[in-house]
């Protein structure tokens, strides 16, 4: 069975052990890292209508966090690390760690933790993907461009900038 698959109604009625809620958060937890929160929702969509999953789940990712299987801190790093290589910026970032219920202060954390050169991030990208010189119309659309994978506005200006004297 997938670890995806989720139980149908029939198998509502099935109460997870701690073994089989311990197993399935480690096949999740063996694939990549996951928030807390978003470890929890996947347990508790899994087993929906399960009696008192919510304080089993709640014991088991206390367990997880306690043998440190779990951790938010590691997966906002391990996300930001991800979401660098692809070139985006801080904003989105930010605002995907929020939208997977990671605590502001990890996420600001993990974002001075990177150290990120994000104007260079931002001239990189542009540069891999814009090999002619720049007029004003063609700037404005690769300014959307940069803003839209997360970079500020002066981060956005300052790789522009950085970028080939416009033609």
């Amino acid at each position: 069975m997938n670890p995806d698959q989720e139980i149908g109604p029939e198998s509502a009625a099935n109460q997870p052990t701690h073994s089989e809620l311990l197993v399935y958060a480690g096949r999740l937890l063996a694939r990549r890292e996951f928030g807390i929160a978003e470890l929890k929702l996947r347990l508790l969509r899994k087993w929906a209508g399960a009696d008192q999953l919510d304080a089993r789940v709640a014991e088991l990712i206390a367990e997880l966090q306690a043998d440190g299987a779990l951790s938010d801190q590691r997966f906002a790093e391990s996300f930001t690390r991800s979401r660098c290589g692809r070139c985006h910026g801080p904003v989105k970032i930010r605002m995907e760690l929020r939208q997977r219920a990671v605590p502001d202060a990890i996420i600001e954390e993990a974002l001075l933790s990177r150290e990120e050169d994000w104007v260079g991030l931002a001239a990189t990208w542009l540069a891999q993907h814009c090999t002619n010189p720049l007029d004003y119309a063609t700037k404005g659309k690769y300014y959307r461009r940069l803003v839209n994978r997360g970079f500020s506005h002066q981060q956005a200006m300052a790789a522009l900038a950085l970028h080939a004297p416009s033609g």
